[in-house]
């Protein structure tokens, strides 16, 4: 008997090193919809690292600093563009990190910004700035030469914008429906005509009642193939959309809670800014624990990155769940990187600083065994 356990404990390690993925996975399809149960253990023991390459913001000189950096995107050569939008500017740093030069200028008027909230590089080489306040999409050239910008404002809100290979883009729309307001994740092409809507989610008024901010974030990527990753924050769920918005895979994983304490409180609302009139911050709640998904960021290989609220030592350290390009959990890493652009093998990052000052960190991404 004791021989008979032995060979089958031993045949089970077997078929665990030959079918790699066997038991961290189950996979079923539902009305033409794949889906993937992964466990919370993934197929690679060790860690993925983020290795830090970079830093750039850091500066006592006003113009070469980061007051409030919002988004940033890297062109082929791997010149780096960050949106200022406390200054209403874009900063550009060459590859090594040195400060090459800036552009934009605050106002209202034709190529003015106001308050910029968003970054794009365009199929064609362009930049598109959002800017949120103006209600308008600015293009510029890399050089920082206004070429043209469209209205925004038959819209209510269009914000969050992000561009895929064809110039067609993904948003948030603001709109009010029975004296409800809601946010409607639409995609659009680039004339603003509405190809399809995503999802609509309620948007408490703050002045009429209680918010859980956590209730409203929603998450969405483009693939290399123009395909749509979507996420909310009431599950630990990726919905994958074709280019025409025909939900054909969905993302499952099992996840650690995490509890939210009064600690965490209390450093949220402080990053909240104040504003006049009603203090929105007294009409905040929030859950006893966190939501699954904090981030959600897709690679040029389609592997996706999660970053989670499951903390590490370090102050502002998180774990990131690391998914390949099947919706397989193959990898986990703990790192203070935001992934928000990436190019090549490496991950562009706004985060803060030893200091708590807003930089923008590269980071070579270094699988176990390279």
């Amino acid at each position: 008997m004791w021989r008979l356990n032995r060979f089958f404990v031993l045949s089970l390690v077997i078929l665990g090193l030959v079918l790699p993925g066997a038991g961290w996975q189950k996979i079923k399809n539902q009305d033409g919809v794949k889906i993937i149960e992964n466990s919370n253990k993934p197929k690679l023991a060790t860690p993925v690292k983020f290795e830090l390459e970079l830093t750039v913001g850091q500066n006592e000189d006003p113009e070469q600093s980061l007051a409030q950096p919002l988004g940033l995107v890297v062109d082929e050569d791997g010149q780096i563009y960050v949106v200022d939008s406390k200054e209403a500017k874009i900063k550009i740093f060459s590859p090594e990190g040195k400060f090459v030069r800036s552009f934009g200028q605050k106002g209202q008027g034709p190529g003015e910004l106001n308050m910029p909230s968003g970054i794009n590089l365009t199929a064609d080489g362009r930049l598109l700035v959002e800017d949120a306040l103006n209600r308008k999409m600015v293009f510029f050239s890399l050089e920082g030469e206004f070429l043209e910008e469209k209205s925004l404002a038959t819209k209510l809100g269009l914000v969050n914008l992000l561009v895929d290979r064809e110039d067609n883009f993904i948003a948030r729309e603001i709109t009010v429906e029975e004296s409800k307001m809601y946010f409607v994740i639409k995609k659009f092409k680039p004339d603003l005509t509405e190809i399809f809507q995503l999802d609509k989610v309620n948007f408490p008024n703050p002045l009429q009642g209680k918010i859980n901010l956590f209730n409203i974030m929603t998450y969405y990527q483009f693939d290399s193939q123009g395909n749509i990753l979507y996420a909310k924050n009431d599950q630990y769920e990726i919905k994958y959309y074709s280019p025409g918005g025909k939900l054909f895979q969905i993302v499952e994983k099992k996840y650690k809670k995490v509890k939210i304490t009064k600690e965490d409180i209390e450093e949220m609302l402080e990053k909240i800014p104040s504003t006049q009139g009603a203090n929105v911050k007294n009409r905040l709640v929030f859950p006893d624990y966190f939501p699954p998904i904090s981030y959600l960021s897709v690679d040029r290989s389609n592997q996706v990155y999660v970053r989670t609220y499951d903390k590490g030592q370090r102050k502002n350290e998180y774990w990131i769940d690391i998914f390949d390009d099947q919706g397989i959990f193959v990898a986990r890493s703990l790192t203070t990187a935001i992934p928000l652009f990436w190019r090549k093998k490496k991950a562009y990052s706004i985060e803060e600083d030893e200091n708590g000052y807003q930089v923008v960190r590269r980071y070579l991404v270094r699988w176990p065994n390279q």
